[in-house]
């Protein structure tokens, strides 16, 4: 390792303290009206944590994939940027904070949640030996120590190894990566059927749990692309990070937005075709009043607009729309699981009044002061990792 890199890029980044205390005020503003809102329509509150929830949880899970992927292809041209999905992976704990409003507030949002409408309804006395409270609060927690898990042991060591140092740890993830990478593709699908696809009981899609695990990838890819971006137009990346490195990362989320677009056709085709009531009725939600608009806006925004952004090879190492393609992924991200979320919860068109202000408002502020808090503790790379050489040294 030279020793331009050992000096400039083995100690936490200085970053300015008023970008902190922005973060802080936005968090503060974003709580205020959290709490207004709960007070004004709990149900509309609930609702709109769930959004929040699934967000941050996502990104947390798409960056842990990410660091999950490397370790298992054993990739060297990403470990200049593994710190980053690492920082932010610190997400998943993080939204488990947020998770109240989901669990106290589940029989406003799940159907089968509510003994009356089970019994009077044959579809959900048959599922009810799986949607029931307890063994859904069951399947929760086990989501959460699956990934708690991967976190701990891939990242938590990852960070100790700057200290420790030697290829213990990194032999010990090789193995490790493979295993869990099964173990997080079983645990996203059922839990994209349990927090999402059964807010609408009598529909099913056995593509839904894909469709989940494919817009996670690509919120983590996308965050990544989007503050190694911006990190690198500051200087705060060494100049051996290039633009081979940068294409990478903009290949990768070009190609898993496309996928995702690929899977979200797929499942529409399919329920389209066959035109059978049960599958149709949560195309129906969506097909009408505002949220035609919302339904067409978000092929055009997450599909078409990345994809031609991103078309071309020298736009892959363009920084400057690197970092806002990326941005503009995580927007739609999020106006994606807000289409998935409330008309299945509301039966009314969009709305998006000062009740909802609150929620993307925490969302950034949260990712934020994450970015801010850990960048400050943490190396920007993964100095200890006998790979890193390797890596900084990447050509296509």
């Amino acid at each position: 390792m030279s020793t331009r890199i050992a000096y400039n890029f083995s100690q936490p980044l200085q970053l300015p303290e008023a970008t902190r205390r922005k973060a802080l005020w936005l968090f503060a503003v974003s709580a205020l009206f959290a709490g207004a809102a709960a007070f004004s329509d709990w149900g509309r509150f609930v609702a709109g944590s769930l959004v929040l929830f699934l967000f941050l949880l996502t990104l947390g899970l798409g960056c842990l994939f990410f660091v999950t992927l490397e370790y298992t292809v054993n990739a060297n041209w990403s470990v200049p940027f593994r710190r980053i999905p690492e920082i932010f992976a610190i997400l998943i704990p993080i939204s488990l904070l947020l998770a109240w409003p989901v669990v106290f507030g589940i029989h406003g949002l799940y159907e089968w949640s509510v003994a009356e409408a089970v019994a009077h309804d044959p579809i959900l006395q048959k599922k009810e030996a799986y949607l029931n409270v307890p063994f859904y609060l069951a399947r929760f927690a086990f989501f959460y120590l699956v990934w708690l898990a991967g976190y701990q042991l891939l990242v938590r060591s990852s960070f100790r190894q700057d200290v420790t140092g030697g290829e213990a740890f990194t032999k010990r993830a090789f193995k490790i990566g493979p295993v869990f990478m099964i173990l997080f593709v079983v645990s996203v699908t059922f839990a994209a059927f349990d927090w999402v696809m059964s807010l609408v009981p009598h529909w099913y899609s056995s593509i839904f749990g894909i469709y989940m695990l494919v817009g996670i990838m690509v919120a983590g890819i996308a965050l990544t692309t989007f503050v190694a971006s911006v990190l690198k137009l500051q200087g705060r990346l060494p100049d051996s990070i290039t633009r081979d490195h940068f294409y990478n990362l903009g290949a990768l989320l070009f190609a898993l937005n496309t996928a995702w677009a690929y899977i979200a056709f797929a499942q529409f085709l399919l329920i389209w075709y066959a035109n059978l009531p049960h599958e149709t009725i949560w195309y129906q939600m969506r097909g009408q009043g505002g949220w035609l608009g919302i339904s067409l806006v978000l092929v055009i925004a997450h599909f078409f607009v990345p994809f031609l952004a991103l078309l071309g090879r020298e736009s892959k190492t363009n920084l400057l729309r690197l970092r806002w393609v990326a941005a503009w992924v995580l927007i739609t991200h999020g106006l994606d699981l807000y289409w998935l979320v409330i008309p299945s919860v509301r039966n009314q068109g969009p709305a998006f009044g000062w009740q909802e202000i609150a929620f993307p408002l925490m969302a950034a502020a949260i990712v934020l002061l994450v970015g801010v808090w850990q960048l400050s503790k943490k190396p920007v790379l993964a100095v200890k990792d006998p790979r890193l050489e390797a890596g900084l040294h990447f050509h296509l």
